[in-house]
């Protein structure tokens, strides 16, 4: 970032579910070096970790214990996730690799201490992210990652409408030549128009999925 901007970014932007690839992306910048030494600083690097917020975060269905869920045990730590009454809830995303019903203890930590935000952005968000990344710029992003993007997309705009200048880093941390089939199944006849008029309305997630199994069990023979 140093070599391509001259500077460090304003923003750094990655999707949460697990959290390994967000706090792999801000260890970068939690640490830094003067004169020899190490030293914890970059304070002025805003560290945002964006959850999938699914349906909704004031429905059922998502995949966000940072913020709706509680503290407490899951595999082993002592976290944020998705549970009530000791049982652990069932999460929902659009993408597989975000459909987590708790969250890494850094992140806990970094929340907990205000160093980093996390805020949670939508299906129908990210798969709009999806349909913008790979239209404009011919990179077609995983799902999870498209979650991070269509937050950076919402600061973008932020800054478009008040004047402020920003350099944002966005981890891409997987492609979405995977997921390819299942977008489109998903959006239809949208997947071939621009996102920026034709945004993604009445999902049908969960009737696309069983529609897939059954296809992958017949193939399998089940």
């Amino acid at each position: 970032m140093l070599e391509r901007t001259g500077a460090l970014p304003d923003a750094v932007v990655a999707c949460a579910g697990g959290g390994s690839n967000a706090i792999g992306t801000f260890a970068e910048y939690l640490l830094g070096m003067e004169d020899g030494e190490q030293y914890a600083g970059n304070d002025n690097v805003r560290l945002i970790g964006v959850e999938p917020a699914g349906e909704g975060l004031d429905a059922d269905k998502h995949g966000a214990p940072l913020n709706k869920g509680v503290v407490g045990i899951l595999h082993g730590s002592c976290s944020y996730a998705l549970l009530k009454d000791g049982e652990i809830l069932h999460p929902h995303s659009v993408s597989a690799g975000l459909d987590y019903p708790g969250i890494g203890p850094e992140h806990s930590y970094l929340k907990d201490t205000g160093r980093a935000a996390y805020p949670a952005v939508t299906d129908a968000e990210a798969l709009d992210a999806f349909r913008m990344l790979s239209r404009y710029e011919g990179i077609i992003p995983a799902l999870e990652s498209s979650h991070a993007l269509a937050y950076a997309l919402k600061l973008a705009q932020q800054c478009e409408e008040t004047g402020e200048e920003m350099n944002i880093l966005v981890t891409l941390s997987g492609r979405g030549d995977k997921d390819v089939d299942y977008v489109r199944r998903i959006q239809g006849d949208l997947a071939a128009e621009d996102p920026a008029t034709h945004p993604v309305v009445n999902l049908n997630i969960e009737g696309v999925l069983a529609e897939m199994t059954a296809e992958s069990n017949a193939r399998e023979g089940l």
